[in-house]
């Protein structure tokens, strides 16, 4: 089945730059064009019929790093290039912020805690380990105590067995996923960008320097779509449309407990250098993550469960409520790509788990690559 001609003269055609992907990156990169270039007609489609992806399905952190991600950072990147990522990370929360407003976004700083339970975890950093971060780090974030030993005994009474150190960061915090998205499409559609979902991008034709997309919708209509300019803002699945770039899912699971009564914990969580994360949300409990154990998806919801249990023994009693998986773009380093792979066509993926801080930067790097065009 094709589409009318009214929906192709509407949609499809005569579109300055065609954004694929409806999260964070992508409606920040179609922002952004929009300031660059009022006159332009913009057109985000997303394959999800709710659209935003792994935008839609993150725990809401609102972080820039636990001290042992920017130790693997820094070990990774050097302590410069790691500076300047952290620095994106920081900027785009920023910019998050003041676009639309903590309140529309849920976003409260209540700072985080990185734990270490139990054996065969991240180590934590040594007393000199940590006062060198808090140096290398303040440029950034502009305080000389980012980050803050502190005993697990001393946090609420809710932690269960965990014994040891635990390290505070008190610039981080948490939002509202669900109201995130529902802010980016309202801007988008206020700023006169046309979102469209359910609808597939198959294939990339970049010859001869023009951009051909093939598209699908959800009830099997089929159509091209020439745009001038191309953003591929898709993440972890960037290379199933641009073959080469270093970019690959992974996935993390999420749970969520039934309500607790009278539950509290103040804190956003990170164990074992951010691969496992916990949260409240209200009064029920998030914990996810798991990626890295290698186990199947009963295996690490399992192991995600004990966890909770172990930390947090008034969960026990408590059902999951929801459940559900979201996919990382991840590569051989944490650094997201923007670069053109044609003359008019930019990339713009692999966020490494970090996609609400530095989303906004990433869909303004992007942006601004495209504009240049």
């Amino acid at each position: 089945m094709a589409f009318s001609y009214w929906e192709s003269n509407a949609w499809l055609e005569e579109v300055d730059l065609l954004v694929v992907g409806a999260g964070i990156v992508g409606l920040s990169a179609a922002l952004n064009a929009r300031s660059l270039h009022p006159d332009w007609r913009i057109v985000v489609v997303d394959a999800d019929p709710l659209g935003g992806g792994g935008s839609s399905r993150n725990a809401g952190f609102s972080c820039f790093g636990s001290a042992t991600e920017l130790r693997s950072d820094r070990q990774t990147l050097g302590d410069e290039a790691a500076l300047e990522l952290v620095r994106k990370r920081w900027q785009g929360l920023q910019r998050l912020r003041a676009t639309f407003g903590d309140n529309a976004l849920g976003h409260r700083v209540c700072g985080s805690v990185e734990l270490f339970p139990g054996e065969g975890n991240e180590a934590p950093p040594s007393a000199r380990e940590l006062e060198d971060l808090n140096r290398w780090i303040q440029p950034v974030t502009g305080v000389a105590d980012t980050f803050i030993p502190v005993p697990s005994h001393s946090l609420p009474h809710l932690l269960g067995d965990a014994r040891g150190p635990a390290i505070l960061s008190r610039l981080e915090g948490l939002l509202d996923t669900g109201k995130m998205n529902r802010a980016f499409r309202s801007k988008a559609h206020a700023s006169g960008i046309d979102v469209l979902t359910g609808i597939r991008v198959e294939s990339i034709d970049t010859a001869e320097g023009n951009c051909q997309l093939k598209i699908s919708t959800l009830s099997r209509e089929e159509a091209s779509i020439r745009p001038a300019r191309l953003v591929v803002a898709t993440n972890a699945l960037g290379s199933t449309l641009i073959p080469g770039i270093d970019v690959e899912p992974a996935v993390n699971h999420v749970l969520v407990t039934d309500e607790i009564p009278d539950f509290e914990f103040p804190h956003a969580v990170h164990i074992d250098a951010g691969y496992v994360y916990a949260r409240p949300i209200e009064n029920r409990m998030l914990i996810g993550g798991g990626r890295h154990w290698g186990l199947d998806e009963t295996a690490t919801r399992n192991r995600l469960t004990a966890l909770m249990h172990e930390l947090w023994p008034v969960t026990e009693a408590a059902g999951i409520a929801y459940q559900w998986s979201g996919l990382l773009g991840v590569g051989k380093d944490r650094s997201p790509i923007v670069k053109r792979f044609a003359p008019n066509a930019a990339a713009a993926v692999r966020l490494g788990g970090m996609g609400v801080a530095i989303g906004m930067e990433v869909g303004r790097m992007a942006a601004e690559e495209i504009a240049m065009n």
